[in-house]
């Protein structure tokens, strides 16, 4: 739990910016781009385990 807690507390506001584009471009243009909620989550965890360490810290440059 400790990298995701670790991504959220430096990332949250980019991930609702994120979201919030993806609400107004699929209310505007096409529901198909709610199909994008699920590959950000999925980016989301990808980055918390690879960027952030058991204890929620940002591993720096490997």
């Amino acid at each position: 739990m400790g990298p995701l807690r670790g991504l959220w507390r430096d990332t949250w506001w980019l991930w609702f910016i994120f979201l919030a584009a993806i609400i107004v471009v699929a209310y505007l243009v096409t529901p198909f781009f709610l199909f994008l909620i699920p590959i950000f989550v999925v980016m989301f965890l990808y980055f918390a385990f690879v960027r952030y360490d058991e204890n929620g810290r940002n591993k720096g440059d490997l």
